[in-house]
């Protein structure tokens, strides 16, 4: 080394090396650091969030899976026949006969959803019966959203009130009502869907039995199987003031 050059200590050199442009390599292990980095907190989150089911109860997770496999049953048969109905239609043999088939199963469908139509089919008939007057509000409205992510179709209280997107629930406990419609001290749920689905959601852990029959409730509830429920009441479609029919 020249005697006129100054000494470099190690610190300057690790300065030098920090600052200095990265080249190819160090680019590409910092993107494999980040990716890796990425990868673990994922997988991390991906663990905490399987948690639940590892400490959930046996009979739980049956349900949960009995569940699950009903409602791809249910779509692959949903498939099934809109690839059928598309064949149909795409056969040119009286297509159009096939398309007012559909239109008109369509409107039914839909009309059966927007409860202005009666329905009839196999369900259960959910009872709840409240002497402390602790069933509130939330305890219905978890009952009924309950039941639709079973699987539930139509819907309806005390053979009075259609349960539709709608529908509301309020009023204090001893004084539910639906949609405006004050309901009596018994309340009978009456559900059309798959019945075992239907029951195997309200008896869930945590669920609409567990709320109801709770110590601090106290009260009792009777779920029964209906091999053909008839749901008659139904809605009458409100008159549009600004939505017109499009061309």
């Amino acid at each position: 080394m020249p005697d006129n050059e100054p000494e470099v200590s190690s610190w300057q050199r690790l300065r030098r090396a920090f600052f200095a442009k990265p080249g190819p390599t160090q680019l590409l292990v910092a993107l494999l650091a980040c990716l890796l980095a990425i990868g673990v907190v994922m997988q991390v989150r991906e663990r905490g969030g399987d948690e639940q089911y590892r400490t959930a109860r046996r009979a739980d997770l049956i349900q949960l899976i009995d569940g699950l496999s009903e409602e791809s049953r249910r779509l692959e048969s949903e498939i099934s026949d809109l690839e059928r109905t598309r064949t149909d239609l795409q056969s040119g043999d009286d297509a159009r006969r096939v398309a007012r088939e559909q239109a008109q199963s369509r409107l039914d469908s839909l009309s059966v959803l927007a409860g202005t139509a009666p329905a009839t089919g196999p369900g259960i008939r959910i009872t709840i019966t409240d002497p402390e007057r602790k069933v509130g509000s939330a305890i219905l409205l978890d009952a009924v959203e309950e039941m639709r992510d079973a699987g539930a179709e139509v819907m309806e209280f005390n053979d009075m009130v259609r349960v539709t997107a709608s529908s509301w629930v309020g009023g204090a406990p001893g004084n539910l009502e639906v949609d405006g419609i004050r309901l009596p001290a018994v309340v009978v749920l009456e559900v059309i869907g798959d019945p075992h689905a239907l029951s195997e959601a309200a008896r869930f852990r945590g669920g609409l039995v567990s709320e109801v029959t709770a110590p601090q409730v106290g009260g009792t509830i009777d779920i029964t199987t209906v091999d053909v429920v008839e749901i008659r009441s139904v809605r009458v479609p409100s008159d549009h003031v600004h939505a017109q029919p499009a061309r």
